[in-house]
């Protein structure tokens, strides 16, 4: 008979934390109008920087200011030629991600002094990315209530 309960109140607790699911899952789809976020992507590898475009993508998405600002070993991301490993999570390389990114208004910044070790110039990149100094990127990152994540 105890063994019966056991499993008859187990039932009726799996039910009751399910019945709940919808009403915390609403949360998830909750704007983030305004909130500022400043993504930082200086990863070469596709897997790691596709991670972090992929969040700022959701963000952006959901109604948050997002700058990703691309340096270091990303600095090739947005260039218009060059082969780039695909992002498996969503079968699309960095390139394209950075493309829908900024169609759904995300702002997209290439530090200057990547562009310059990689040898490019504004006319080589995609459409609304913008090579800016690190006093632009300063100034992201100080906004009063802004956000950042590294990748």
């Amino acid at each position: 008979m105890t063994k019966q309960l056991v499993k008859l109140i187990s039932i009726l607790l799996m039910l009751s934390i399910t019945s709940f699911a919808p009403v915390f899952a609403k949360g998830d789809d909750k704007p983030l109008d305004g909130k500022k976020l400043v993504m930082v992507i200086k990863s070469a590898d596709s897997s790691e920087a596709g991670m972090g475009l992929s969040l700022a993508h959701s963000a952006v998405k959901k109604g948050a200011q997002v700058t990703i600002v691309l340096g270091a070993n990303a600095a090739l991301y947005p260039a218009k030629k060059g082969a780039q490993r695909i992002f498996a999570a969503k079968n699309k390389t960095p390139r394209d991600m950075l493309k829908e990114i900024i169609a759904d208004g995300g702002t997209v910044y290439l530090c200057s002094l990547c562009a310059k070790w990689q040898h490019l110039e504004q006319s080589d990149l995609i459409n609304g990315v913008e090579i800016v100094t690190s006093i632009k990127i300063w100034d992201k990152l100080y906004e009063e209530d802004a956000k950042s994540l590294t990748f």
